[in-house]
């Protein structure tokens, strides 16, 4: 073969070796950021990374789960993410900072329904009747289910409002037919106040309840009927389009207003382990950070500040997620987030 084409051709071949390189180079590390976010937060961050991809050309992974297991991820198993949005922003200071992280921001709201399809059982009954949700749910030949304590908030928040609906409607039986008998969690009453303990090695000891790791497991399960309720974000209803009924407002978590009686339940997580930690409730409040472990903080920060413009604000209330009237920030929120929260704690 002539010299002269072997050597223009192995040229060729090297500009294409190098071309391709570039490209995956400014492919992978130039523009690419990661989140661990709660399932009820995928969808909103879905829609708020499309306006980033558009608008930056970063790349976002957002990797959903429970927001315990999500933290876990980088507590226990040391894994790397550029923001961590978690459904409650108080697992952050809980278990984060300051090994972890240093700073936290609260912004959205949420609140817990019942949602349901057209083929529940009872569902015309729970329509024209919702205060006797707690009663269709006792019945026997009703399938419900709720996430895992452990694992995911809109688990031990679903346990924490039986409890609540247990003092609120002054009836003992709401807290022990749906939790205390058909699960081995164990339930302290004292004088005022009910503490839930759930086992890490938490079992169901029902045919009728279904405990799965997050809440939007269960989604599945009421479209394919293979449950009848499911107790959910109220922002996972409007995003699923499923029906639902709401609680009301002193135990459904979503008025702070009543946060003095929400903290008659304590929830006690992992009991047994060395991570068991009690949770009294509260009213539900979203909240993220940069982990100090992020790789690319500079991405999450140009994230943020989409996810907190009236944009990200408008993309997450047509979801059924409310923003605080302003997000709050605590510890050392970065300077360049500072001009838009309100920084209330260190």
């Amino acid at each position: 073969m002539n010299r002269k084409v072997v050597f223009a051709a192995l040229t060729i071949a090297a500009l294409f070796l190098v071309s391709v390189y570039i490209v995956a180079f400014n492919r992978t590390e130039a523009e690419e950021m990661r989140i661990f976010c709660a399932g009820s937060l995928r969808i909103p961050l879905e829609e708020v990374a499309k306006v980033v991809q558009e608008r930056y050309g970063i790349n976002v992974a957002i990797e959903p789960s429970g927001s315990v297991e999500a933290l876990r991820k980088v507590t226990d198993l040391g894994k790397s993410c550029d923001l961590l949005a978690l459904a409650d922003y108080r697992l952050i200071p809980k278990f984060m900072v300051p090994e972890h992280a240093d700073w936290y921001v609260a912004f959205a709201t949420n609140r817990i329904v019942l949602a349901y399809t057209d083929n529940s059982r009872y569902a015309n009954e729970i329509e024209s009747n919702p205060d006797k949700w707690y009663e269709i749910l006792m019945r026997s030949d009703v399938r419900f289910g709720f996430s895992d304590p452990n694992k995911d908030p809109c688990g031990y928040r679903a346990v924490g409002v039986i409890a609540l609906a247990s003092i609120y409607y002054n009836n003992n039986k709401i807290l022990d037919v749906l939790i205390a008998e058909k699960t081995n969690m164990e339930v302290e009453r004292l004088e005022g106040k009910i503490n839930v303990y759930v086992p890490a090695s938490l079992t169901v000891e029902s045919s009728d309840l279904f405990i799965r790791p997050k809440s939007v497991d269960l989604i599945a399960m009421l479209e394919a009927g293979s449950i009848e309720y499911a107790f959910e974000y109220k922002s996972v209803a409007v995003q699923h389009k499923l029906k639902y009924i709401e609680l009301p407002c002193e135990i459904d978590l979503g008025d702070p207003k009543y946060d003095d009686f929400y903290i008659k339940v304590s929830v006690h997580i992992l009991c047994g382990t060395e991570k068991e930690n009690e949770i009294p409730l509260k009213s539900i409040v979203y909240g993220f950070t940069i982990p100090q472990n992020a790789k690319r903080p500079d991405l999450a920060i140009k994230f943020i500040k989409v996810l907190l413009s009236d944009e990200g604000k408008t993309i997450f209330e047509s979801l059924g997620q409310p923003f605080l009237e302003k997000p709050l920030g605590y510890g050392a929120v970065p300077d360049e987030l500072k001009s838009i929260v309100e920084i209330v704690g260190e």
